[in-house]
């Protein structure tokens, strides 16, 4: 793992940030049902939540020498119920969660590959860091619509 191939990868997850960005903001002003304006306020949170992990990732991406991404990943917009966005939502998170520990064995990669090269371990490792806070993040989103499921 080279550093370019890196900040590639977190141009990716910057991508998906930005698709869960536009999906919470559409899912806040379509839900509907009775509860329609708790929902609501629920997905302006998470959808606030998503804009601080773009503003990190950005900022990561160019501390690592890179330009962020302005591309925004594909994501389905085809729900209006309640139980349906959550269940969409819930989906996102849970990829996010196993695609960001995929990047944190890729972090790991690019210290090795570093350290070997003679250089400093400290990109690999601050990225490993990073993304476990990233990881907490959107386990405990998981969490949360998995208990909001039972009650629906």
């Amino acid at each position: 793992m080279i550093l370019y191939d890196m900040i590639e990868k977190l141009n990716e997850d910057l991508a998906r940030e930005y698709s869960h960005w536009h999906f919470y903001i559409r899912a806040s002003a379509v839900v509907t049902g009775l509860h329609r304006e708790e929902f609501s306020e629920m997905f302006q949170e998470e959808a606030a939540g998503e804009m601080i992990h773009i503003l990190e990732f950005s900022k990561l991406i160019l501390g690592l020498g890179g330009t962020p991404s302005t591309r925004v990943a594909l994501f389905n917009d085809n729900f209006f119920e309640p139980r349906e966005l959550i269940l969409e939502a819930l989906k996102m998170e849970e990829e996010v969660v196993s695609n960001y520990v995929e990047r944190m064995d890729d972090a790991e990669a690019l210290e090795i590959a570093d350290y070997s090269r003679g250089k400093s371990k400290v990109n690999g490792r601050y990225i490993h860091i990073f993304l476990e806070d990233q990881i907490l993040d959107s386990r405990k989103a998981v969490d949360n619509y998995k208990e909001i499921l039972k009650g629906l």
